[in-house]
C-alpha cells in the first residue's frame, strides 16, 4: 500500500469511527443533573390532599430522580410555615391561606407547586349524630375544632358564621390535628369539627354534617400547595426541580386514576380499605393557575383576613 492509499484509508476510518461514536452518543440518555441534596425532609398533612406525595414515594418517582423524600407529618399550614422558615424541613405542604398570610407579612417563601382543590364533600363541618346542634346558628357559645388557627379551616368556618349572622367571637376555636378530632367529639371535648377526608368517612362515631352556605363556594377552590423559602430555592435549584418532576408525575396519576389513590390511602393514612373506597377526593391539578389561586386571596379579603387586595403571582416561584 503506497503512502497516498494509506492516507485515504486513514481518513475513511476516522470518518467511520466518528460517525459510529456520534451515533452511540446520540442514543445515550443525557446525564442526570447533580442534586445539591439527595435526601430531603418534606412536611405533609395526614389528609387525602397529600396523596400525590405518597404516590410519588410508593411508585418510586423520587427514586428515579435520585432523591430520597422523608415525609414529616404536620398538623397544618400554621405549623409548617415556621418549620420551613427555621429549616426543620426543606419543603412543605401548606394551605394557601396560611401561605398568603405569611407572605403578606414579609415571610420569604413561595409556592413551588400545586397540590389539591376542594371537592364536593372533601371538607365538612361535622357534629356527632346525636348532637342537638342542627345549624350553624346553633354553634353560638360552642367549641369548634380546626387543625390550625388562622388557616383555611378557620376561614371556611368563619364564612359560615358570617352567613348565619354570627362571627368568630361567637364560638371557641380549638386546635386539634385532624386524626384526633373524632376522638374529641366522642368524648365531648368539642362540640363540632371542621374535618378533611379521609377522616369524614372513617368509621365511628357516626357523624352528621351541618348544612352551610359555604361548601358550594369553596368547591374547586385551591386549598394547598408546596412551599419553600427563597433561600432554599436559590441554594437547591436541581433538587427542587427533581422534586417538582416527581410530584408532577404523581399529580397526573392522581388526577387520572382515583383507584391508584384509593389503593395508597390505607397504607399511608392508616385507614381501612372500605373507608378508602368511600373517601371523597378533591381534585389534583396538574398545573399552577394563578387565576384560581387569586380566588383564595379574594375570598380572604371578603372575609377580612386581608386588609387590602393582594396579587398572588408575587407568591408563586418563577419557573
Amino acid at each position: 500500500m503506497n503512502q497516498l492509499t494509506r492516507g485515504i484509508a486513514a481518513v475513511v476510518l476516522a470518518t467511520v469511527l466518528s460517525t459510529v461514536t456520534a451515533g452511540c452518543s446520540a442514543s445515550e440518555p443525557p446525564p442526570k443533573p447533580v442534586l445539591e441534596k439527595t435526601s430531603i425532609k418534606v412536611a405533609v398533612f395526614a389528609t387525602a390532599d397529600a396523596a400525590p406525595l405518597f404516590l410519588a414515594v410508593s411508585k418510586g418517582y423520587f427514586k428515579e430522580e435520585g432523591l430520597e423524600v422523608l415525609p414529616t407529618i404536620a398538623t397544618g399550614g400554621g405549623t409548617v410555615v415556621p418549620m420551613t422558615e427555621a429549616g426543620q424541613v426543606d419543603l412543605a405542604q401548606t394551605d394557601y391561606v396560611s401561605l398568603i398570610m405569611a407572605a403578606s407579612h414579609g415571610k420569604r417563601m413561595k409556592v413551588v407547586g400545586s397540590m389539591a382543590e376542594a371537592g364536593a364533600g372533601s371538607y365538612a363541618l361535622v357534629v356527632r349524630d346525636d348532637s342537638p346542634i342542627r345549624s350553624v346558628k346553633d354553634l353560638k357559645g360552642k367549641s369548634v375544632a380546626v387543625n390550625n388557627l388562622n388557616g383555611f379551616s378557620t376561614l371556611a368556618v368563619g364564612a359560615m358564621l358570617t352567613d348565619s349572622g354570627l362571627d368568630n367571637h361567637d364560638v371557641k376555636f380549638i386546635e386539634r390535628p385532624f386524626p384526633d378530632m373524632k376522638n374529641a367529639l366522642t368524648h365531648g371535648k368539642i362540640d363540632a369539627a371542621w374535618l378533611a377526608e379521609p377522616f369524614i368517612s372513617d368509621g365511628a362515631p357516626k357523624l352528621r354534617q351541618i348544612p352551610d352556605t359555604v361548601s358550594d363556594r369553596i368547591r374547586g377552590l385551591p386549598v394547598g400547595g408546596w412551599i419553600a423559602t427563597d433561600e432554599w430555592r436559590e441554594e437547591n435549584p436541581q433538587t427542587l426541580a427533581a422534586f417538582q418532576r416527581a410530584i408532577a408525575k404523581a399529580q397526573r396519576l392522581a388526577a387520572g386514576d382515583r383507584k391508584e389513590v384509593e389503593k395508597m390511602l390505607p397504607t399511608y393514612m392508616k385507614i381501612g380499605r372500605e373507608t378508602a373506597e368511600k373517601t371523597i377526593l378533591g381534585t389534583y391539578p396538574t398545573t399552577m393557575d394563578p387565576r384560581q389561586l387569586q380566588r383564595v386571596a379574594d375570598f380572604m379579603q371578603q372575609n377580612r383576613y386581608l386588609k387590602a387586595p393582594v396579587d398572588v403571582k408575587t407568591f408563586i416561584a418563577s419557573g
